[in-house]
């Protein structure tokens, strides 16, 4: 009987010893390569948010370092290459990469998302308010000479030119043999082209607030273009998903615009430790209305959309599962 006890002793100390390592494990400082965007754009400024959050969450000592980069396709190389721990991308982005459509040459499975839903993004379709152009498949039906700009080459805008143009059974090339021209600069570019009446039509993405639709829509004005039901459906394919763009939400645009639409959303490595995932999850969660006082594009990020597969298009991270988890039974 003496001997169990001392048996049953040592199991007891070694019990505490252990969940004294583990807890002491899981208040280490964290360190995370956040990579964001260029310096200067709205992904940069959101990451400078999100970091102050992290930061007011994660354990005392921990570091958040916002990488500028390229932002969503070079984000998601970078996350491969485990050279970020947590990156934004678009959710259509992270759909390809699984895929290894367009930018990736090889199926990606070790894509995790952490939080979705952080803003609401919508296609741009944009031609000068004085264009006769109705809907883009005017372009084909008249076999139109159109100046189309666009986003750098690799960019979301660029692909995302692509596809809206093949939804329309138009191509680069079409545009070209009917006189046309597709321009893929950066938007300050564009903005400078447009301006001066040397761009007739522009296609990319674009946010609540984001300042080069904005500044277009004053001077010279620009018109918005709805996608149809068949080329909503073509998107569908490729992971956006259905959107209308409300009434007024830049200067002009009296009515809404029907297309498709995607958010900003946050993702980890597949190996990052369940626990860090866990815990960064839960300190941007926690800080998520701070971060939404400071943006307005983000006004409809909730608890919901964040876990939400539209959000992801991809396995959310067993890590941040376990945070939602959690927040669900605590409501």
């Amino acid at each position: 009987m003496p001997h169990l006890s001392v048996r049953s002793l040592g199991l007891a100390l070694f019990a505490v010893l252990l969940a004294l390592t583990g807890a002491a494990r899981a208040a280490d400082p964290v360190k995370v390569k956040f990579a964001a965007g260029p310096t200067g754009t709205t992904w940069y400024a959101y990451a400078g948010a999100l970091r102050t959050e992290m930061l007011n969450g994660l354990p005392q000592g921990s570091t958040v370092d916002i990488l500028g980069t390229p932002m969503a396709i070079a984000n998601t190389k970078l996350l491969t290459a485990k050279r970020t721990d947590v990156a934004l991308i678009f959710p259509p982005v992270a759909s390809w990469a699984e895929r290894g459509f367009g930018p990736f040459e090889k199926k990606i499975d070790n894509i995790r998302g952490l939080v979705g839903g952080l803003d609401q993004y919508y296609q741009r379709v944009t031609v000068q308010k004085s264009s006769d152009i109705k809907s883009l498949a005017d372009i084909k039906n008249g076999k139109l000479a159109v100046r189309i700009g666009t986003g750098p080459q690799g960019s979301l805008n660029e692909y995302i030119a692509r596809l809206i143009l093949a939804a329309n059974d138009l191509s680069y090339e079409d545009i070209e043999a009917f006189g046309g021209s597709v321009s893929r600069s950066s938007l300050s570019i564009l903005q400078d082209q447009f301006g001066d009446g040397k761009l007739d039509m522009i296609i990319g993405i674009t946010t609540a607030g984001h300042p080069n639709t904005s500044q277009l829509s004053i001077t010279p004005g620009q018109r918005f273009l709805s996608l149809s039901d068949d080329a909503i459906a073509y998107l569908e394919k490729y992971g956006f998903t259905p959107a209308t763009m409300p009434a007024d939400l830049f200067e002009g645009q009296s009515e809404p615009v029907k297309g498709v639409g995607f958010s900003t959303s946050i993702y980890a490595n597949a190996d990052m430790p369940e626990e860090e995932a866990y815990r960064i999850t839960k300190a941007i969660m926690e800080g998520r209305e701070s971060v939404q006082r400071s943006f307005g594009s983000m006004s409809g990020w909730t608890v919901e959309g964040a876990a939400a597969d539209e959000n992801l298009a991809v396995p959310l991270h067993p890590g941040a599962k376990k945070y939602y988890q959690e927040a669900a039974q605590a409501q």
